[in-house]
């Protein structure tokens, strides 16, 4: 058997050519790597700050109770009309309609006359008074002017007027004065034995209605002029 001879100069460039080829395929698979590494992680990205908070920090809730911005000391004439249920329901609903605001605190002082009322007044330096009478205008009604027989015949409350006087705190100076009358204010308001009073059985017009109205027109009236 006969075996050719290959030159070893054809060898050598065989083996070189080989190193070449193996020389490439070590680049090519470093840079697959590379690119393989790449693609498989995710870009960073740079996360927006959380927004700065606007809201004010939290306070701690202050309740306060409104203060009075006016006391009122009501006092009642003791020259008022001698009917003391009727005068003391219109004072109680006129009081009470005052209270209703909740910037006036109420007290309530004894009797007394109008010198009476303002000698309060003058001490009373924060406070004003207010003075309150109950009667009967003997200008718009024929009045029968014996007290006795007024009080022995009583007196038709439907007649019955309120009037009132404000005084400047620390003074005896008025600050606002006025008389309210009842709606439909009766032309004859009281009786004698002979001729008696009429009596509050007028059903359009019962006191038992216009002498409260009265009183809480009185007590808005009041608080407008303070």
């Amino acid at each position: 058997m006969k075996i050719s001879a290959v030159p070893f100069s054809r060898t050598l460039r065989s083996a070189d050519g080989l190193q070449r080829l193996f020389a490439l395929f070590c680049i090519l698979l470093f840079f697959a790597q590379a690119e393989k590494g790449q693609s498989g992680r995710a870009p960073k990205r740079d996360l927006p700050s959380p927004p700065a908070s606007t809201e004010d920090p939290a306070k701690p809730s202050e309740t306060k109770s409104p203060q009075p911005i006016s006391s009122l000391v009501i006092v009642n004439s003791v020259n008022s009309a001698k009917a003391p249920v009727w005068t003391g329901l219109a004072l109680r609903e006129l009081i009470d309609q005052i209270k209703a605001s909740p910037n006036v605190s109420v007290t309530r002082e004894k009797d007394m006359s109008r010198k009476e009322a303002g000698e309060l007044a003058k001490i009373k330096t924060d406070v004003h008074v207010i003075w309150i009478e109950f009667g009967v205008d003997a200008s718009m009604a024929m009045i029968d002017r014996d007290a006795e027989a007024t009080i022995v015949t009583g007196l038709n409350p439907v007649c019955l007027f309120i009037s009132y006087v404000i005084f400047a705190p620390g003074t005896t100076n008025i600050k606002a004065q006025e008389r309210i009358y009842q709606d439909g204010y009766r032309a004859q308001c009281t009786g004698t034995a002979i001729q008696p009073a009429p009596q509050s059985s007028d059903r359009e017009r019962p006191a038992i209605r216009t002498l409260p109205k009265a009183a809480r027109k009185a007590a808005d009236q009041i608080m407008r002029a303070l």
